[in-house]
């Protein structure tokens, strides 16, 4: 098939009847990819409703009874913490009528409570009272069947904490599917000095008016930092001149945006199978007193050489693919919930490492207040430029997003590619091809 006859296909065909494999190619992405509903509502049968899906952390459950409601693909959920310390996910609705049993954000409960006719369910699921049992004598309904609680989800792993789970039965393991994509995720838990993390508070939420795919896309392009971000990055340099912070936290990382591609060229990108990539970090570490008492508790704990490895691998951006984005250096994660083909809710948690200074968890918050708070100043730079991106390509004429910077310069690092230098698009290429792969298996 000729360019021309393939590109007037994907323009105009119906997405049921289009091979999508096609769509991605080696160094290009086609704009449906991004903009066409029907690719959506694949999307989200496909990759968000048989992938590993990241729920929530440990800690925000930290006693039995209590409980943490979210969304994996489209089925809303609910993480609890059962009187045996157990930690489950189940489906958020009552198997009698299908009503949401917790519509709240989070709470704690002997046990869940339908509102519409008062069905009771332990933190497990199990059912644990129906109101006028006696109605359903001699019926096919038995109360004692654990088929008529609350359904679990078919998979849930815990991760050091943090819990994934799956709508299907059948795949991978989450390690197995992870992968070096996890090491992100180890990479902050190794980093609290008692080897544990918390969540702290609850998380700042934006909905983007643009694709999801957009959002993950520019988490591995450090080239933008430099246009994008350059009005933002100067403010918080004279800020910092101005007032002589004596501990800038985020505000010092809002600063390095401002520099030429050469300076992100020097960051490393590695990408990851099945989607995953990181990008190391390029903020400094925190020094002062404070962080010479914290290298000395690591050191206690693992030794010289164990606390120098930990603290020579750090990253800025860590991407489970599809959902989950661990920032190390800033102690903070940035889950991606998909609304619609046009729609994305973006949740940023911030995280304690347990045993470190009360320096080091201020200077995270200040960093998701600068950088992805609502009213940040990072932040709101990107969503204008996603959003921009996505009403570009919504014109039928603009056929192929590009991804060709620095292809074929790859360099294979066991199972992963690692970038030429920190301006490749190869976390991008890398994640479309993955993008591919869930996509077009049945």
């Amino acid at each position: 098939m000729s360019t021309t006859t393939l590109d007037s296909s994907l323009r105009h065909g119906a997405a049921a009847d289009l091979d999508l494999g096609r769509m991605v190619e080696a160094e290009r992405v086609h704009r449906r990819v991004f903009v066409d509903p029907d690719v959506f509502e694949l999307e989200m049968d496909r990759i968000f409703g048989r992938s590993w899906i990241y729920v929530g952390h440990e800690s925000q459950v930290p006693n039995a009874g209590d409980y943490f409601t979210t969304q994996v693909g489209r089925q809303p959920v609910v993480m609890t913490r059962h009187a045996d310390g157990t930690i489950h996910v189940l489906e958020n609705r009552c198997p009698h009528k299908g009503a949401i049993v917790c519509p709240e954000r989070s709470g704690h409960t002997k046990r869940l409570v339908c509102m519409y006719h008062g069905w009771s369910f332990e933190a497990d699921g199990s059912l644990a009272g129906v109101p006028v049992r006696s109605g359903y004598d001699n019926t096919c309904f038995d109360p004692t069947n654990r088929a008529n609680g609350m359904k679990r989800l078919p998979r849930i792993e815990n991760y050091r904490g943090f819990v994934f789970a799956s709508l299907v039965a059948d795949g991978p393991d989450l390690k197995t599917w992870a992968g070096e994509g996890m090491r992100g995720f180890d990479s902050v838990v190794d980093r609290a000095p008692e080897g544990r993390i918390e969540v702290i508070g609850d998380c700042f939420r934006t909905v983007q008016n643009s694709n999801w795919k957009i959002f993950i896309d520019n988490m591995s392009d450090g080239m933008h930092t430099s246009f994008v971000h350059y009005q933002t990055a100067r403010a918080a340099k004279r800020t910092l001149e101005k007032f002589k912070i004596e501990h800038p936290g985020g505000l010092q990382v809002a600063t390095l945006l401002a520099g030429a591609p050469d300076q992100m060229a020097k960051t490393d990108l590695v990408a990851h199978p099945n989607g995953h990539f990181d990008m190391a970090a390029f903020a400094p570490e925190p020094k002062g007193p404070d962080a010479e008492k914290y290298k000395a508790e690591l050191i206690a704990r693992h030794g010289e050489a164990g606390a120098q490895a930990i603290l020579g691998q750090n990253f800025h951006n860590a991407m489970l693919f599809p959902t989950a984005l661990m920032q190390p250096s800033l102690q903070q994660l940035r889950v991606i919930r998909p609304l619609a083909v046009d729609k994305t809710l973006l949740e940023i948690w911030v995280f304690r490492l347990k045993g470190a200074p009360d320096s080091f968890t201020s200077r995270a918050i200040t960093a998701a207040n600068i950088g992805n708070s609502p009213s940040n100043l990072v932040a709101a730079d990107d969503f204008e430029a996603y959003y921009r991106v996505h009403a570009g390509l919504k014109g039928p004429e603009s056929d192929w997003v590009r991804l060709s910077r620095e292809a074929n310069r790859d360099i294979a690092v066991g199972s992963s590619l690692k970038g030429s230098s920190g301006n490749s698009e190869v976390c991008m290429r890398n994640m479309y091809q993955a993008w591919r792969q869930y996509m077009t298996v049945r």
